[in-house]
């Protein structure tokens, strides 16, 4: 029996690179605010972000669910002389010790659970932070367009998550009242939402999203 594919496993087969090599912009302009130490990545593809703080020096661990993923940020790092752990995982399966972390970034995955799921990834976030710690965390608004075509189309499971059957995959879609709820103990670095064109994969579409930063004050 040939072995069911991950969507994501699937998808990144399907490309040479899903995402290409240049790090979240918001990354490259908060990089200096951040202690030297441990980085996590959650979601760390082919390592675009992961790559950028190892050659800074900090001690870089990262999880993705798909195996060709984890396969090119291992090649890519090899090439480049840097070293990183990455390995093979569920993010909801992760364990991250308690106040290793200096920075833990969440870039662009937190909408594949489903609300409660994510909100136990992010707890299991603010816990593995140092205090002063950072996180940053990419996610998609309800003013993405898959928001709409979710609504009309995917079977409701939570508040703004959905389920597809063919994908067997949930699509959450975050608001800004929550967020800001789940990072209250957090000082806001950075908070912006907005509507933007992707051009990193596939075609050419539009992205309804929030991109925050906030520090771990205690």
């Amino acid at each position: 029996m040939m072995e069911k594919l991950s969507a994501w496993e699937e998808a990144y087969r399907s490309v040479e690179s899903m995402w290409g090599l240049k790090p979240d912009h918001i990354l490259l302009e908060y990089a200096s605010l951040i202690p030297k130490g441990n980085v996590l990545d959650l979601g760390i593809g082919e390592g675009r972000n992961a790559l950028f703080f190892a050659k800074m020096g900090y001690e870089v661990d990262g999880v993705d669910i798909s195996q060709t993923a984890i396969e090119r940020c291992i090649e890519r790092a090899k090439k480049t002389n840097l070293k990183l752990k990455a390995e093979v995982r569920d993010l909801k399966e992760v364990d991250i010790p308690q106040g290793r972390y200096s920075l833990i970034i969440a870039a662009w995955v937190l909408n594949f659970f489903s609300k409660r799921a994510a909100e136990e990834i992010i707890g299991k976030i603010k816990n593995g932070l140092k205090k002063d710690g950072f996180v940053y965390i990419g996610i998609f608004s309800l003013a993405d367009p898959g928001y709409k075509r979710a609504k009309k189309s995917l079977e409701v499971v939570e508040e703004n998550t959905f389920y597809s059957s063919q994908r067997n995959s949930f699509f959450h879609y975050f608001t800004r009242e929550e967020v800001l709820s789940l990072f209250a103990d957090f000082k806001v670095i950075h908070y912006a939402v907005g509507t933007g064109l992707d051009l990193s994969h596939g075609e050419p579409h539009y992205h309804g999203f929030i991109e925050y930063m906030g520090q771990k004050c205690k």
